[in-house]
């Protein structure tokens, strides 16, 4: 299923399978102002596959989980094409298999990484003639990559857990639902998503309020009780903290921010079931 959006285009994985690891691919074709010089990806503790195309060469990148805000700006607006593979927060692990400590925060080149996946999906590239089948082209090479379950089953119930509360458990709780220790989940964690069990938790929370914001601005008071804040003070100072603006200059500039879109793979979710 594929859904446009102007220049955009979002596509749902085909393989049930695949789900786990991939949300959804996003497919741009940009203008040359349809990025501002203050365009910034938000903290999120998913992976990101980007694959962009300017013309002469195909340029892959995997980008880490991250706890800060990533400028962008106007780059983007120098690509012929620019496919965003988001990915699942263990999904870069499931394609990787290597440490994902050494990949928060950080955007690294798939050459250096993974030369065969490089390769393989730069002949996707150059081989696909239409959006649909640049999609399936990739979601066929990810697909035999990702056959193997690497992921622990500890990681992926302590995930929903966090997923399914919010963001609003203590780590303690995590632990003794996935029975693991703390220190034991802490390395899990960091090892498969590159975050620690507090700050994946801090940032869950946060993509909440985001999502939430992005649907329907409400008041900030009763938001923040819904997210489990103390006040809306507090609510205040840690959606500062994590995206660098307040919530108010945040709904007054929310073109100069790329969402994960979740709300995205929540629409395609309800529409496949």
């Amino acid at each position: 299923m594929i859904l446009q959006y102007d220049k955009q285009f979002n596509m749902f994985p085909s393989h049930i399978e695949l789900r786990k690891y991939i949300l959804y691919y996003n497919i741009v074709f940009p203008s040359k102002d349809m990025f501002t010089e203050h365009y910034m990806l938000m903290p999120n503790a998913c992976g990101t596959l980007s694959l962009a195309f300017d013309g002469n060469t195909v340029i892959a990148e995997l980008w880490g989980a991250s706890l800060t805000p990533i400028l962008l700006g106007t780059e983007p607006n120098s690509y012929n094409v620019l496919m965003l593979i988001q990915l699942s927060p263990y999904g870069l692990y499931q394609i990787t298999r290597q440490n994902q400590a050494e990949f928060a925060d950080k955007r690294l080149s798939l050459v250096d990484i993974d030369n065969e996946l490089f390769r393989l999906l730069h002949h996707a590239f150059a081989v696909s003639k239409t959006v649909i089948d640049l999609a399936n082209a990739c979601e066929e090479i990810l697909y035999k990559r990702m056959e193997k379950h690497v992921v622990s089953d500890a990681l992926l119930l302590a995930t929903k857990a966090i997923s399914d509360n919010h963001g609003q458990l203590q780590v303690k709780e995590i632990a003794r639902l996935s029975c693991y220790s703390e220190r034991q989940l802490n390395r899990l964690f960091r090892t498969q998503i590159g975050l620690n069990v507090k700050d994946f938790a801090r940032l869950t929370r946060f993509n909440y309020v985001l999502k939430h914001i992005q649907k329907s601005p409400c008041f900030f008071a009763a938001l923040s009780q819904q997210a489990g804040y103390f006040d809306q003070a507090h609510f205040d100072k840690d959606f500062k903290a994590i995206s660098g603006v307040s919530p108010q200059n945040y709904l007054k500039t929310m073109s100069d921010f790329y969402y994960d879109g979740t709300e995205i793979y929540d629409t395609l979710s309800s529409k496949e079931d």
